[in-house]
C-alpha cells in the first residue's frame, strides 16, 4: 500500500482503489546501481533500473511497507531509493527489493491519475537527478577521456518539455566538437531516460559562433 506522496496528493493504491484502466502494462524490477557522487545523499541511494510500463515522471510515493526508505523518486523506465540513517543495503537490499516490487505491481492500474498530480517542480528534478546520471556517470568516463568536463547549470520545464542547460569546461570548452558530444551523446542518452526531453542546451559562454551549431539536434519531440 502506498501512502501520501510528497507533494501533497494522495497516492494510496490499495486493493478497493478504483484503478485507471488506460494502463495496463505492468512494471518489473531490473538491476540497481550505484548513483554518481554529485547526488546528495549518493552513499545512502541506489538507482533501480524498472521495465515494462513507463512510471509517472517525478512520482515521490511513500510506501508503508518500507520504513527502510527515505525517500523515493521516480523517471519513466527507473527509481531512485535513498535509505533512512541506521539501515544499509547490504542488510536490507532484498526487503527493500520486494517491497519495490509489490508497490509497482499495486500502483501500476493508477499511473495515469498518479502522473496528473505531479506539479512540474517534482518533474523537474527528477530530470535533473537523470541528467545528473548521464553526465556524471554513464558518460563520466568518455568526457573525462578528451580532458572535458561538463556540469548543469539548469533544468526547466517548457512548452516542449524538459530543457536541460549545461557548460562545457576543461578541453571542452570552446571546441567546436562539443557539438557532437552534446547532442550525439548527452541529449541522445539523456532522451532515451527521459521520451519528453525537449532539448539538451549549451550554456557555455562563448565569443564566436558555434561552426556546428545546431548541426546535430535532434528533431522535436512530437506533441501527439
Amino acid at each position: 500500500v502506498v501512502g501520501v506522496g510528497s507533494d501533497g496528493f494522495p497516492a494510496s493504491v490499495g486493493p478497493h482503489a478504483s484503478p485507471d484502466h488506460s494502463q495496463r502494462a505492468v512494471p518489473s524490477l531490473g538491476h540497481a546501481t550505484p548513483v554518481p557522487a554529485s547526488v546528495t545523499g549518493a552513499k545512502r541511494a541506489l538507482r533501480w533500473s524498472v521495465q515494462g510500463a513507463s512510471l509517472p515522471l517525478g512520482w515521490e510515493p511513500i510506501p508503508e511497507g518500507l520504513p527502510q526508505l527515505e525517500r523515493i523518486v521516480a523517471e519513466p523506465h527507473g527509481l531512485w531509493v535513498w535509505l533512512r540513517a541506521g539501515y544499509s543495503w547490504r542488510d536490507d537490499a532484498e526487503a527493500v527489493r520486494e517491497g519495490l516490487a509489490l508497490m509497482l505491481d499495486e500502483a501500476a492500474p493508477h499511473f495515469a491519475r498518479l502522473a496528473a498530480q505531479i506539479g512540474v517542480d517534482r518533474r523537474v528534478e527528477a530530470v535533473r537527478l537523470a541528467a545528473t546520471d548521464v553526465i556524471d556517470g554513464d558518460l563520466a568516463p568518455y568526457i573525462a577521456s578528451h580532458g572535458g568536463k561538463v556540469h548543469i547549470v539548469g533544468v526547466e520545464w517548457g512548452d516542449a518539455g524538459p530543457v536541460v542547460s549545461v557548460e562545457f569546461a576543461g578541453a571542452c570548452k570552446g571546441c567546436e566538437l562539443s557539438e557532437v558530444t552534446l547532442h550525439l551523446r548527452i541529449e541522445k542518452a539523456l532522451a532515451k531516460r527521459i521520451p519528453a526531453l525537449a532539448e539538451v542546451r549549451d550554456a557555455t559562454p562563448r565569443t564566436a559562433p558555434r561552426l556546428f551549431q545546431g548541426l546535430f539536434r535532434r528533431p522535436p519531440v512530437s506533441s501527439s
